[in-house]
């Protein structure tokens, strides 16, 4: 995920809908090609801690 961010591949930041999920106002998704696939990686933002910001990925399955 960080070489698909470097090399310029973005990061969609999408306002949370579902009702499970409730808590978080954002999730953020990345679809990275893999070979001849495409993966979908879902993931939110622990920012719990200033300092030290972190990912959790939540999901991941071929787009």
């Amino acid at each position: 995920m960080f070489r698909h961010v470097e090399s310029g591949g973005g990061i969609d930041q999408v306002r949370e809908t579902r009702p499970e999920w409730s808590e978080r106002r954002f999730h953020y998704d990345f679809r990275i090609p893999l070979g001849s696939r495409l993966m979908y990686i879902e993931t939110v933002l622990m920012d719990d801690d200033p300092e030290d910001p972190t990912i959790h990925v939540v999901s991941i399955h071929e787009a």
